[in-house]
């Protein structure tokens, strides 16, 4: 076998390697989106994305482990949800995106996505 059909064999398998690699990447990045009540349903579900509301007066935070326990609902339902990790703007009352599982009555959340909350404020003048 020649040195070119060697290389273009490589290059060949390296192409294949690298574009299996990005699909099964691409797969797992790939979460649905569910509300509380979904998920509540469900009883288990693994990477998932959850839309709801931070329910006002339901957050404990520790300090020690940068851990935020609060409660998200959709309006109908409601789930209790652990996420621990660096957060700006956290404000209960406004709408969040928590990605995770939810095992044993528990969303372990990998990542929570904030909404501005000035967005939802009501402006100086008008009714909300």
């Amino acid at each position: 076998m020649e040195k070119s059909q060697k290389v273009k064999i490589i290059v060949g398998i390296s192409v294949i390697v690298f574009s299996v690699l990005v699909i099964v990447s691409f797969n797992q990045g790939i979460s649905p989106y569910l509300t509380v009540s979904q998920v509540v349903e469900k009883g288990y579900a693994e990477n998932v994305q959850v839309n709801g509301t931070i329910v006002p007066n339901s957050t404990k935070y520790f300090f020690e482990n940068n851990t935020r326990v609060f409660k998200l609902t959709d309006g109908k339902t409601e789930i209790i949800v652990k996420y621990t990790g660096a957060v700006s703007n956290y404000q209960e009352g406004i709408p969040a995106v928590v990605r995770g599982d939810y095992r044993n009555g528990i969303f372990y959340a990998k990542e929570l996505l904030l909404k501005c909350p000035s967005k939802y404020e009501v402006k100086k003048g008008e009714t909300g």
